[in-house]
């Protein structure tokens, strides 16, 4: 056996009882490291990612069950706008939160941050958020969270004691849940554009850019929107013209989406099968925009335009979920 192959074997066998011992953190490393040979920009948002899905999975639909929870509302009847309601969101099967924790927010979720020795900061914000989910999945029963996101069932009344410890650990998460947000936003905002000019150098725009362009464009239309409505500087121009920018990012969708010609699946043909795994949230978030430009020009009453944000809000939170979950399984 020549020493080559003495080697590979030997390469081999190290892998397999790496595997078998949960010796991860051997893997982890030469992930990095491969993505680092890449571009740093890439290892570093192979660092984020895990942390990012945590996030994605978990705290929006957390944050609307703490709203109908501290607003009640009668529930809505078992129509078609009830069963249609329930595709808006397609980012887990799991049906509680605590489901969701064991899958994707669990120990280790800080292992590639600490092993690239980046944002150590960005680190810290994430255990903490971590111990306040666990407090919070630990205090509040899992009932049928994901779907119609409710702390509690309509037959459980708690106890004052149990109240003021619901009150307790969700104001501790929402601060861990801003604090850690705010910080990957920023980050994830930056990283994308360096993303944008990798693809072209190295395959042109092709479809890859065009999706990622898309939803650069997605994140940038609800950010635009939501400084506006903070800062009361929204008017029905910028809403206009950030709608017609996000039409225009949608549009060039069209000439990749013919049908595939046969042959094994490919990245391009990976990238096809989410532009069209978005289409339908992609068309909803339009519609929610023209939505609340049309019942502003018809000057409508402002609980009907806040309604109006509400469902651009949270249509974009539907398309990212969809996004996401494809994204996470195909790249």
């Amino acid at each position: 056996m020549s020493s080559r192959m003495m080697f590979c074997l030997g390469i081999f066998f190290a892998l397999v009882i790496m595997a078998l011992t949960s010796a991860t953190r051997p893997f982890l490393q030469l992930d990095l490291w491969l993505d680092g040979r890449d571009a740093p920009v890439t290892a570093q948002a192979n660092a984020l990612s895990p942390v990012i899905a945590c996030v994605n999975r978990i705290d929006v639909q957390w944050r609307a069950a703490y709203d109908r929870y501290k607003n009640p509302q009668p529930p809505l009847p078992r129509d078609q706008r009830w069963l249609k309601s329930l595709n808006d969101f397609d980012d887990s099967d799991a049906f509680n939160v605590r489901d969701i924790q064991r899958d994707v927010c669990g120990q280790g979720l800080t292992e590639k941050l600490e092993l690239l020795a980046w944002q150590p900061e960005l680190a810290r914000q994430t255990n903490e958020y971590v111990q306040a989910l666990t407090h919070v999945t630990t205090t509040i029963a899992p009932t049928r969270f994901y779907r119609e996101a409710s702390f509690v069932s309509s037959s459980q009344q708690p106890s004052t004691g149990e109240l003021a410890a619901i009150e307790r650990v969700s104001q501790e998460y929402i601060g861990a849940s801003t604090a850690l947000r705010q910080s990957l936003l920023s980050l994830d905002a930056a990283q994308r554009p360096e993303q944008l000019k990798l693809i072209e150098a190295r395959l042109g725009r092709d479809i890859h850019w065009y999706l990622l362009a898309y939803m650069i464009q997605a994140r940038e239309t609800v950010d635009v929107l939501d400084e506006a409505m903070k800062n009361r500087t929204l008017t029905p121009k910028l809403l206009a013209d950030t709608t017609a920018k996000l039409q225009q990012a949608w549009n060039r969708r069209e000439p990749w989406l013919a049908p595939r010609t046969g042959g094994f699946q490919n990245k391009t043909d990976a990238a096809r099968d989410l532009w069209l795994r978005i289409g339908e949230p992609g068309q909803n978030y339009l519609e929610a925009l023209n939505t609340l430009q049309a019942d502003w020009h018809n000057h409508a009453k402002p609980e009907r335009l806040s309604e109006d944000y509400y469902a651009v809000t949270r249509r974009y939170d539907g398309l990212l979920s969809h996004y996401n979950r494809l994204a996470r399984a195909s790249f």
